[in-house]
């Protein structure tokens, strides 16, 4: 009978560390999940981590931009949106039936939320871009940026947003150009039949 061992240090690194392990990885292969510099006119440097939608966050700032997408979630929308069944085909000209479905309408913006008694309309302040880069930067790193210039004009989050683009944007290259990608060329090209037939 095998006896359980004791979990080693230089084993694994704890679950509280996986996104700190995954962006130092990231960034050792100039990877696009790899934190970027954002360089402030006075020379100090704000690492800005990659897009929240990705995870890559600590355990604190996705507990708390979790939090926030649940809040946005009560806010005002656009009428719902019916999409009734329709009828495609398939590559192989099979038909295939799509049922109807209802889809919640988009958020209005400004975000803002109604009081169903008074009709009065609150907006989410500060926005919610500027609540997820807060989050994603943390107090100190927020509070850098709003402080420093960058080309003459106050650091915001726009200028974090600019780099989150960026970032997907070298991503959706990067699947483009990789062969294991779906939809890229090559996928499933070339593959000999078994040797057992």
């Amino acid at each position: 009978m095998t006896q359980p061992t004791e979990a080693r240090n230089d084993q694994q690194p704890a679950k509280s560390d996986d996104a700190r392990h995954a962006r130092e990885q990231a960034a050792e292969y100039d990877s696009p999940f790899a934190s970027t510099e954002l360089k402030l006119d006075d020379g100090t440097v704000i690492m800005v981590p990659p897009d929240p939608r990705l995870r890559l966050l600590d355990d604190d700032a996705l507990i708390a931009l979790d939090r926030l997408n649940l809040e946005i979630e009560s806010y005002d929308r656009h009428p719902d949106i019916f999409i009734p069944e329709q009828k495609i085909k398939d590559r192989a000209g099979n038909e295939i039936t799509l049922p109807s479905e209802t889809r919640p309408g988009a958020l209005k913006e400004p975000h803002r939320k109604t009081d169903p008694e008074t009709g009065q309309q609150i907006l989410l302040d500060p926005p919610y871009t500027v609540q997820v880069v807060q989050i994603a930067l943390g107090p100190e790193d927020y509070a850098r940026l709003r402080a420093g210039t960058i080309n003459g004009r106050r650091g915001s989050c726009a200028d974090v947003n600019r780099i989150w683009n960026e970032q997907g944007t070298a991503l959706v290259k990067r699947q483009a150009a990789d062969s294991k990608s779906d939809g890229s060329p090559g996928v499933l090209e070339g593959i000999s039949p078994p040797d057992s037939e």
